[in-house]
């Protein structure tokens, strides 16, 4: 498989990352079999999201190789959208609970992550502003990463690096993360080198996928006190991550063939383009049932699409 041929379907990687954690949020909809217990691995669609931000931040930084040019490229894109949500979502947290002034701004400013303040709205924003500030750091890592030596041992480094925080549950769900955001930096960079994976490195991606998933499904039973408090619920998507979004891609590829499957690679592309804003806004949908579940996603992400269209208009006309 072509790297190109990966790259071209990111949206589609985001797209199917965000359907999996829809999915995980509803699962209590699932009847009592195994299905519901499948999604409820789902959480997995946020790693989807840091390896395909890897691929991205990596040929984002290489365009001019300035960090301060990334960052600001980042913030025009995520800042629209972040401040709005988190200023309504600050001010319903005021009128419904006390809230301090220190956690209203960690919250405006996406680090409620790194500390143990309440109310705090959910981790992965303070993780993605995390992997931004050090894609300057491993964009260039990973390209100097010319050998699978070389690969394996800084993520190696990054996985020992997340031990530190084993049992602190308010971290140990970030800094897990780094590792698959770097994987995907990894493919980017590799692509830069040669044009395609061999058959030999797709069946391993693939098998990577089987494993990575056994380690899930089984953890539970043997490590049930692990799980959570050292990462074992997070470590195993490193794992699978990376070949479920070449499979993405694969079969985005062979929907391309098609007419019908061009309308569903487009619709997923639209999809994937919003992901932010449908994964920030879902969690003002949740305990609701399924058709209101999603109709009121839907209704609040065309909201605040709208409004971070205006922000993003105002400051490109003046």
């Amino acid at each position: 498989m072509r790297f190109q041929t990966i790259f071209k379907y990111r949206k589609n990687m985001m797209a199917a990352a965000i359907v999996m954690i829809l999915l995980y949020h509803t699962k209590g909809a699932w009847p009592e079999i195994a299905l519901k217990k499948i999604a409820g691995y789902f959480y997995g669609g946020v790693d989807l999201f840091f390896f395909a931000s890897g691929i991205g931040c990596r040929f984002s930084y290489s365009r001019d190789r300035d960090a301060a040019a990334f960052l600001r490229r980042r913030c025009a894109r995520i800042l629209p959208v972040y401040v709005p949500f988190a200023l309504c979502w600050i001010a319903v947290e005021t009128l419904g609970h006390d809230i301090s002034f220190s956690a209203a701004l960690a919250n405006l400013f996406g680090v409620h992550g790194f500390l143990d303040i309440a109310p705090s709205f959910n981790w992965y924003v303070s993780g993605m502003w995390l992997s931004y500030l050090l894609a300057p750091f491993l964009a260039p890592l990973a390209g100097r990463c010319d050998s699978r030596a070389k690969a394996i041992g800084v993520v190696l480094a990054l996985l020992l690096f997340s031990c530190a925080f084993w049992g602190d549950m308010q971290l140990i769900i970030i800094v897990t993360r780094l590792p698959v955001f770097f994987v995907g930096m990894l493919f980017a960079a590799e692509s830069e080198r040669r044009e395609a994976l061999t058959k030999a490195e797709l069946a391993l991606l693939l098998a990577l996928v089987t494993v990575g998933a056994a380690i899930l499904w089984e953890s539970p039973r043997f490590f049930a006190d692990l799980v959570w408090s050292h990462g074992l619920a997070w470590y195993p998507m490193l794992l699978i991550a990376p070949g479920l979004c070449a499979a993405v891609a694969a079969v985005s590829a062979w929907l391309d063939r098609f007419p019908a499957g061009q309308w569903i690679n487009k619709l997923l592309g639209l999809l994937g383009g919003i992901t932010f804003e449908i994964y920030l806004v879902h969690f003002w949908a949740l305990e609701k049932p399924l058709p209101m579940f999603l109709g009121l996603t839907a209704l609040y992400t065309a909201a605040l699409r709208l409004v971070s269209g205006l922000i993003q208009k105002k400051f490109h006309t003046t």
